[in-house]
């Protein structure tokens, strides 16, 4: 967990209370931080946080868990808060799961919560005291996707349809990739992983997706792939990852 002198410093942006020049006087703002603080009154606290960019009004997200949830499997859930304050970005609760075993951030697709948005209108304490009855009774569904995904078994020929499919996800190209590559991105980094189940592939593939630092074979071309920075990429392919490992069950 992280103090909100902490979260000040690796995300400015939570706490800023002004819009962008640019907006027009109808733009309303609800800082970010007055939506943690709500939280944190209901029980919540700050597990993580990340801005796009240097700036004060740029996309940000802040990762907050409840220890009165249960966890799911191997991984704890989290809500999710979206929030920028240059006109691009509404104000977003959503779900996720963080995993114990490789501090991954899962994001939890749209259609396994009903996210709650605001077109920055400010979440008031009873709505915050919804949203985590709303987790409470969410969460054996989600638990429900883990413990199917954990039963499916899945030999190097599934591994390797599923890292494809995967691949597809983040670049539209994957013509001429090599099996090398693709034997890497199923490689488990660590022994918590090395169960053939769908739930470790998915997310042996996950963590290699966004954090990079693979080599890449693709016909003549070499290069070690980077790691996901943008917000709303790295919530793309999480939730296209969830979907597509739905369509292994």
């Amino acid at each position: 967990m992280i103090t909100l002198q902490e979260l000040q410093s690796v995300t400015p942006s939570v706490f800023n209370t002004q819009k962008a020049q640019k907006l027009s006087d109808k733009y309303t703002v609800v800082p970010t931080i007055d939506v943690v603080n709500q939280f944190m009154q209901a029980g919540w606290e700050v597990a993580s946080a990340k801005q796009v960019g240097q700036g004060v009004y740029g996309k940000h997200s802040v990762r907050l868990r409840n220890s009165e949830l249960p966890k799911v499997g191997d991984s704890l859930l989290e809500a999710i808060i979206t929030n920028s304050h240059d006109g691009r970005t509404k104000l977003q609760v959503g779900a996720g799961l963080y995993r114990l075993v490789c501090s991954n951030g899962l994001v939890v697709p749209v259609q396994e919560l009903v996210n709650i948005n605001q077109r920055h209108m400010n979440i008031q304490m009873d709505e915050v005291n919804q949203i985590t009855e709303k987790f409470i009774q969410i969460s054996p569904i989600i638990e429900r996707s883990v413990n199917r995904m954990m039963d499916v078994k899945m030999d190097t020929e599934k591994k390797i349809d599923f890292a494809t499919k995967a691949l597809g996800i983040r670049w539209k190209n994957t013509e001429d990739i090599s099996t090398l590559t693709l034997e890497t991105i199923i490689n488990p980094l660590r022994d918590g992983d090395v169960e053939s189940n769908l739930w470790t592939t998915f997310n042996v593939v996950q963590e290699k997706l966004i954090r990079g630092g693979f080599v890449k074979q693709q016909g003549r071309n070499v290069r070690t792939v980077k790691p996901i920075t943008s917000l709303n990429m790295d919530t793309m392919i999480n939730q296209k990852l969830w979907e597509l490992a739905e369509t292994f069950i």
